[in-house]
């Protein structure tokens, strides 16, 4: 379709001649003509959006246009003085700093990107990390995700359930995650747990409308490309898990979208909310003097809370962290949104209002599935 002289006025003219009739529609095309020149003029595009996507990212520039960024990878823009119950990662990337992998950042534009291959209702191509910082939880907060309520917090002076106004223990309230939102042993092949999910629009994970959400998780046989490190141990491959999210991870982007909540597992920025909820600890027995990554082995639970162990052990007795030539680290899933299991809500408190419409997860099969192959 052509361009359109949108507001263009046609200019009353004494005569009615032929010549006259002429020099109407000649004035009237020239005064439609000149704005469409003017809107079509060259102008700088703003690419304030654009640059702040990660390379390869399709992204949407202020013109509404798409854009493919390559070849130069930007920082992010700092966390501002008090960055409200985000999450981070936690898990060891080779050739990163903690800085420039695991600090929060604000909310930022959702990006648009390349739609990830989906295989029978299942994303694919991503991988999950842990962490455990004991700060409320984000979907805690009023307003978040489509939910019957939000997800339910524990006060650190006592345990009990705290109003869904409370603040967070990492900003000087009493709010902080209850402990046993750790991850739960279902059988060999099944786990149930908490996670917080990504932001950046990938795979339907956007954020706060994630809130209470769950999802299936597959473990895959698959490596990290960038150094051919990480993934699943042998043992951990064709296992899943089920996940509620709790938590808004505003580092967690792209290939990655869950961090999974895992005690000893990193407590990455906020390293001051566990020593408040358990006192008497040091901020170092949470995660064995490593904030960005966690114990190492299976013996550094012990440096925890007993309340907490149960779910460090799993990191290495399930999970099996670190076991088989630097794996599992960072695996990678294939992954679904299905109901909400009972065994997560009775403990959340939270249910989606849609959940009567999604697959329930069968609890009681678990088959392994070669990786590529997507799950059976």
């Amino acid at each position: 379709m052509g361009a359109r002289c949108h507001g263009c006025v046609a200019a009353t003219m004494p005569s009615v001649s032929t010549m006259g009739i002429i020099g109407f529609f000649i004035v009237g095309f020239v005064m439609c003509l000149q704005p469409i020149q003017a809107s079509t003029a060259a102008s700088p595009v703003d690419r304030s959006h654009v640059d702040a996507c990660p390379d390869g990212d399709w992204c949407e520039a202020a013109d509404n246009s798409l854009v493919q960024v390559m070849g130069t990878k930007r920082s992010r823009p700092s966390a501002p003085n008090s960055v409200p119950n985000t999450t981070v990662a936690t898990s060891v990337i080779p050739g990163q700093t903690p800085e420039s992998r695991l600090s929060p950042f604000p909310p930022m534009k959702p990006v648009l990107r390349k739609p990830r291959d989906v295989m029978d209702g299942w994303f694919t191509g991503t991988w999950v990390t842990g962490y455990w910082d004991c700060c409320k939880p984000s979907c805690g907060w009023p307003g978040k995700g489509n939910v019957n309520r939000p997800i339910t917090s524990c006060s650190a002076e006592g345990g009990g359930v705290v109003s869904a106004n409370e603040p967070s223990v990492c900003e000087g309230g009493l709010a902080a995650a209850c402990p046993n939102m750790q991850p739960l042993i279902h059988s060999a092949n099944l786990a149930m747990g908490f996670a917080a999910a990504a932001t950046d629009g990938t795979d339907g994970l956007t954020g706060d409308e994630n809130c209470g959400q769950c999802f299936e998780l597959k473990f895959v046989d698959q490596e990290h490309s960038d150094g051919n490190w990480g993934g699943s141990a042998p043992e951990l491959v064709g296992k899943r898990m089920v996940v509620q999210v709790t938590n808004i991870g505003y580092d967690v982007t792209g290939d990655h979208t869950f961090d999974l909540q895992i005690p000893g597992a990193g407590q990455g920025a906020f390293d001051h909310g566990c020593a408040a909820q358990f006192q008497g600890h040091p901020s170092t027995d949470f995660d064995c003097d490593n904030r960005y990554g966690g114990c190492n082995s299976k013996e550094g639970c012990g440096r925890l809370p007993e309340e907490l162990r149960a779910g460090c052990e799993w990191r290495y007795d399930w999970f099996h962290w670190l076991q088989a030539d630097g794996k599992t680290n960072n695996p990678y899933v294939d992954f679904r949104r299905v109901k909400c299991p009972e065994q997560l809500t009775s403990i959340s408190g939270s249910v989606p209002m849609d959940d009567d419409e999604l697959p329930t997860v069968d609890l009681d099969s678990s088959p392994p599935h070669p990786a590529g192959s997507g799950p059976p």
